[in-house]
């Protein structure tokens, strides 16, 4: 089973400061997965593990608007085989 988080952006800019604003979150860029289609085509990943200490950060530090990003929680090869894709409200 492969589970994380993900932020996507509405420009490439918000997506890049973001990854770097939450690098002591330790998490990664990567492309938007196919089955989500409406954003700048990268992502910010999240593990886990450091969900509480991405959006800790992202609450004191970013400026983003809610319209200018979207959190998703996805769920890849769960226990019966399905992956799920569940969009999060925005982080406050």
């Amino acid at each position: 089973m492969d589970e994380y988080y993900l932020l996507t952006f509405e420009s490439t800019h918000a997506a890049i400061s973001t990854e770097k604003m939450l690098k002591p979150a330790e998490v990664t860029i990567m492309p938007v997965p196919r089955f989500i289609s409406a954003s700048c085509g990268i992502s910010v990943r999240i593990r886990p593990d450091k969900k509480e200490h991405a959006e800790g950060i992202f609450r004191e530090s970013s400026h983003l608007k809610p319209e200018d990003y979207a959190y998703y929680h996805i769920v890849r090869g769960g226990a019966s085989g399905e992956s799920t894709c569940d969009r999060l409200e925005p982080i406050k």
